[in-house]
């Protein structure tokens, strides 16, 4: 029997028999603020059952993105329970806490059997993520967190707590060296001596989640911690799919390095969106887009950093989008290997959105460019008297201008007015460059005002394009110079284009 099951697993690991996995979605406190979905897999094959939550604190984004992230990664064996949104009121509100709790509940890890297993949890939400491990009995659980410091280099001032960022908690002994090679792991990219992960060996604090299921159930967990100060969120999604790739190899649930799959291979109804998250972005612009996607069902957020920007990651995805921020910083940034990387993507059918600095960056203006769309930035430097000499892209600080959705526009947002006003802050004013390799753009819509700060500025940017249309290959560019994504009433604006530009939709 041992070997059936040995030669099973070994066929199925080399892709030579059709997977046994079964998967199901169940729903917690459906109707309820808390609503929150449990991912269930089952290969099929004798294995450890692993259970993995994030988000139960609502401030700490990236357990609930990597978790998000992690579960689609393929099974060898074993089964798998994920809850990446534990919180989702919380993060929903960017807030640690459950949004309208009694004080004695309002911090959801702190709601869970204690001294004693008959102390019960407090509050629904507790109450329906115990009965998850009561029902599934894991073998282990990890709980994806983040701190507001470094724990290494944290100097609190006496009375207050020391931080836990960049840390694994869990109970010292038997786990030792599996900690020691996770910590090896997201460490690996951390150069700063002062922000590197280090073990806190006392155990999960009593009345968290971890802590009941090592003490009352004898599941082995621990509780993976990421670092929010300085850090962009890519960079700590990173660091938790480092630790859990080591771990979820140690246990047998994978058997191969999975660190780097955010999305799974068939992406079904649901559309995976890469949103560049690094220098040159602004973080308000960033936030401002995952906002507006994630306000309209079926699309799922990644947010990536410099080092995401290859091959291998943005083709999990059916569109990537470069937001505001500085073209210039965002190029220099990602480097050329990766905007070749950007353009392979988009030639081979991938879509592109690019917003006011995203929309210099796919221009064919500059050296840095990606020349993705056939677009001329009006830009230079004149002299302008008493001020000096002054670059022409600049117009001064953000304002609202008019714009008019041409034909082809309004067909793409449908629910948008032919004419709005929308907030524009410097995006490219753009005419065709008319290069051989490049086809025509489509104009969806026109700026129809203009800001102007120098006078050779002036009609210059009234009646030309505001939003474009390409193709690059077998894949779809829009331009978007202004920021529907930052005025009211227009932030639908940036689903719809993702979803005209999305492959294999």
């Amino acid at each position: 029997m041992k070997k059936r099951i040995c030669l099973l697993l070994v066929l199925s690991l080399c892709g030579l028999i059709a997977s046994a996995e079964t998967r199901r979605t169940e729903i917690i406190g459906q109707g309820t603020a808390w609503e929150t979905k449990v991912y269930f897999r089952d290969t099929g094959f004798p294995g450890p059952t692993v259970m993995m939550i994030g988000g139960i604190h609502g401030n700490e984004p990236a357990g609930a993105q990597a978790a998000e992230q992690i579960r689609h990664w393929p099974l060898a064996k074993g089964k798998f329970i994920a809850i990446p949104r534990a919180n989702v009121a919380g993060l929903g509100a960017h807030t640690r806490y459950l949004p309208g709790a009694p004080a004695e509940q309002r911090d959801l890890n702190r709601n869970f059997p204690g001294e004693r297993l008959e102390d019960g949890t407090r509050g629904d939400l507790a109450n329906a993520l115990w009965m998850q491990v009561l029902k599934h009995k894991p073998d282990w659980l990890f709980d994806l967190h983040e701190g507001y410091e470094f724990h290494k280099s944290h100097q609190p001032k006496a009375g207050k707590a020391k931080s836990v960022g960049s840390s694994i908690i869990y109970d010292r002994g038997e786990l030792d060296a599996l900690v020691n090679r996770m910590l090896a792991a997201a460490n690996a990219a951390v150069t700063d001596p002062e922000r590197k992960f280090v073990p806190i060996g006392r155990g999960p604090k009593r009345t968290g989640l971890v802590s009941a299921a090592i003490r009352f159930l004898n599941i082995k967990g621990m509780i993976l911690e990421t670092t929010h100060q300085f850090q962009r969120l890519p960079i700590r999604t990173r660091q938790h799919r480092a630790m859990m790739n080591i771990a979820l190899n140690h246990v047998g649930l994978i058997a191969r390095d999975c660190s780097n799959v955010m999305a799974p291979k068939k992406p079904g109804n649901q559309l995976y969106i890469g949103l560049y998250d690094g220098t040159g972005s602004s973080e308000r612009g960033v936030s401002n887009v995952v906002r507006s996607l994630l306000a309209e069902p079926g699309f799922t957020v990644s947010q990536l950093g410099p080092d995401d920007i290859r091959s291998e990651v943005i083709s999990q995805f059916q569109a990537v989008v470069f937001s505001g921020g500085s073209g210039s910083k965002q190029a220099g940034t990602i480097g050329k290997e990766a905007a070749t990387a950007v353009r392979d993507y988009v030639k081979g059918g991938g879509g592109y959105l690019g917003i006011c600095a995203g929309a210099y960056l796919c221009s064919a203006h500059y050296g840095w460019s990606l020349d993705l769309v056939d677009t001329h930035v009006f830009t230079g430097y004149r002299e302008i008297e008493g001020k000096g000499r002054k670059s022409m892209w600049y117009r001064g600080k953000g304002t609202n201008q008019k714009m008019q959705l041409t034909e082809a526009g309004r067909k793409l947002f449908t629910s948008i007015p032919e004419h709005v006003e929308v907030r524009y802050q410097n995006g490219p004013i753009v005419s065709p460059k008319n290069l051989p390799h490049l086809p025509d753009y489509k104009v969806l819509a026109h700026f129809r005002s203009e800001k102007v700060l120098y006078p050779p500025q002036k009609g210059t940017m009234i009646n030309t394009p505001a939003i474009v249309e390409g193709r690059f290959g077998n894949g779809r560019v829009i331009s978007i110079s202004p920021h529907p994504e930052a005025t009211k009433g227009l932030e639908p604006m940036i689903p719809m284009a993702v979803k005209a530009i999305a492959r294999d939709h």
